[in-house]
């Protein structure tokens, strides 16, 4: 049955590290900016139900554009 088979032959395939320098530096550079997306997120990111938040196109407490044309 298996007696076509060829005998099995040892032979040393030599270690290449031609692709290890660039996978390590995406690997580093994902890391980097999942680690930078977290921070930025975490400093700026604002609940809707804080009381800080302010919606878009609300007026400002400074009395901005909506001040101004209110006077008019």
């Amino acid at each position: 049955m298996h007696d076509s088979a060829r005998p099995h032959v040892d032979r040393h395939i030599p270690f290449r590290q031609e692709g290890w320098g660039i996978t390590l530096f995406i690997v580093l550079l994902a890391v980097g900016s999942a680690a930078f997306a977290t921070v930025v997120h975490k400093r700026t990111y604002k609940h809707p139900t804080d009381v800080h938040f302010r919606a878009a196109g609300a007026a400002s407490a400074g009395g901005g554009h909506g001040a101004a044309s209110a006077s008019h």
